[in-house]
């Protein structure tokens, strides 16, 4: 409900959080409260700082943090390693975030590298869901994407990729593993775009083949439309399409067309591209959905229609 409708997800975090500091503060039993209290307490001050788009996220991590350190400490009295397990995702999640606003000169945080770690031990010794260890590889992707060297990046994403394929190779049509392996192969490419340096001279000039960076980066596309079309497929197949697919991939298609050198080649994988954005658009209206086309997309729909 978190990720499908946060109108309806901030009333009830609050809610949770309000009654968390009501019980807190009116508790005088000898006895403690229960690690859950607290895990339940932190994982809704960080959903809601996370939902909160104009507040600042920091204060939520902060509390989020001191309370599920709370419910580790309480846990070292309780025999229950699945809630440890819990927590210390939840916990690497706030690191992730607070890692996010941590960067300087492209240097990886320590809490980033914490993180990582932490998700990676949770994964190995526990019995996470695959939808929890998809989530945890899509906040590693996006959190590596943030980076500007290479060697940065892959630190995460390369992770990202390595967990995802795990999954795949015992749910290989689970959509929303394909989806961030897709998303995972479309930041490499992005960052070989990002890369390519700009010659004038063949600016002015027919262009017959693709650069170094070019190439690198056409080639996670194509890598990232594999994917995307895979779990475009089930999601058609399952009735389940939303925008987000729609959506991601067009721009992969989008991306794919602006490397492409045949104009014939280049129009068609536009028309794809602008096919789906269209249905994307259509879905939201037709479902009244809270979702919005992102500009980069919306805006290369109006500059294709007005250059027809």
């Amino acid at each position: 409900m978190l990720e499908s409708d946060s109108s309806e997800a901030l009333p009830l975090l609050r809610g949770t959080i309000h009654e968390s500091d009501r019980i807190l503060r009116n508790w005088d039993s000898e006895n403690p409260l229960p690690a859950s209290f607290y895990y339940n307490y932190g994982v809704a001050l960080y959903e809601l700082g996370r939902l909160i788009e104009d507040e600042d996220f920091e204060p939520y991590l902060d509390a989020a943090e001191e309370r599920l350190n709370d419910s580790l400490e309480h846990l070292e009295k309780e025999d229950n390693a699945e809630l440890v397990s819990k927590v210390n995702v939840a916990l690497a999640k706030v690191w992730f975030a607070k890692a996010s606003s941590q960067m300087t000169d492209d240097n990886v945080p320590e809490l980033a590298i914490r993180a990582l770690s932490a998700v990676d031990k949770a994964i190995s010794e526990s019995k996470l869901s695959s939808k929890v260890i998809i989530e945890l590889a899509d906040i590693a992707q996006n959190h590596g994407s943030l980076y500007t060297t290479l060697e940065s990046r892959d630190k995460f994403i390369t992770w990202a990729e390595k967990t995802l394929e795990q999954i795949l190779k015992d749910e290989p049509t689970n959509t929303q593993a394909l989806s961030v392996l897709g998303l995972c192969k479309l930041q490499v490419a992005h960052y070989w775009l990002d890369n390519v340096e700009e010659d004038e001279e063949e600016e002015e000039e027919e262009k017959t083949e693709l650069s170094k960076e070019e190439e690198n980066a056409y080639q996670a596309i194509l890598e990232s439309k594999k994917h995307l079309e895979a779990a475009h497929t089930e999601l058609v197949k399952s009735d389940k399409l939303t925008p987000q697919i729609l959506t991601d991939l067009a721009e992969v298609y989008v991306n794919e067309g602006n490397l492409v050198l045949n104009e014939e080649d280049q129009n068609q994988i536009y028309e794809r591209a602008v096919k789906l954005i269209k249905e994307a658009q259509s879905l939201v209206d037709e479902k009244k959905l809270d979702y919005a086309l992102p500009e980069g997309l919306a805006a290369f729909l109006a500059e294709y229609e007005e250059e027809k």
